[in-house]
């Protein structure tokens, strides 16, 4: 089929389903005459993936043939959990001890025997909880700015958001981050018959939360 029947049949038979995310076009600008045209459509989400298109190209190949390309480009997710150490100088907060004043040289949180490794927190709903939050090199450096006691009802809107937080990603992606000061919150919630856990949450860049086993956010 000639090049233009071609683009006409592509254009009036599109994927069922699919909904156009964008396309593109090349040719020669001397001659004004196009070379190629290509259509990207958009997959369904998914939590396998973070992204999923179908790009359909074609190009002139003579006066009365063409050839036509198809791909699927999808970013897969990794379901398992980025495992997450706290570094050289963790910190341990509970509700009774409070908010440390400084968080200068920490580098992660600490919950001995909670063994988080596949989710963020326990399950069941806190009692309490306790916000601490931290400059970064702006404003008041690396000093304890807001301390907050949370009622159960807070403490429980507060994992709620927490357990929202996918726990997949991708590997081996390129991620470019926006400014960051190195401000941070500790979130140390009480749950019954258990020790308090200790959330640490990076406020700005790649923000992300760990609970020293795993991490999750963007990462």
């Amino acid at each position: 089929m000639p090049f233009t029947a071609v683009v006409a049949w592509l254009s009036a038979h599109r994927p069922r389903g699919l909904h156009s995310d964008g396309s593109s076009s090349g040719g020669n600008a001397f001659t004004g005459q196009t070379s190629m045209i290509g259509t990207s459509y958009r997959g369904p989400a998914s939590r396998a993936w973070q992204s999923a298109d179908l790009e359909i190209s074609t190009a002139p190949a003579g006066p009365d043939a063409s050839m036509i390309r198809v791909d699927a480009v999808i970013v897969w997710l990794d379901p398992r959990p980025v495992p997450s150490r706290p570094g050289a100088h963790p910190v341990r907060v509970t509700l009774a001890s409070g908010c440390p004043r400084t968080d200068s040289g920490v580098t992660g949180v600490i919950n001995p025997g909670a063994r988080l490794t596949q989710r963020l927190l326990p399950p069941g709903q806190p009692t309490a909880g306790l916000r601490c939050r931290y400059d970064g090199l702006n404003g008041h450096p690396f000093r304890l700015v807001a301390a907050k006691r949370l009622s159960a009802a807070q403490a429980h809107r507060a994992a709620r958001a927490m357990a929202r937080i996918p726990l997949s990603h991708v590997d081996g992606g390129v991620v470019n981050c926006p400014m960051d000061d190195g401000s941070f919150e500790l979130l140390a919630l009480a749950y019954p018959g258990r020790p308090d856990i200790d959330l640490w949450i990076k406020l700005n860049g790649c923000t992300w939360v760990s609970n020293g086993y795993i991490a999750a956010g963007g990462l």
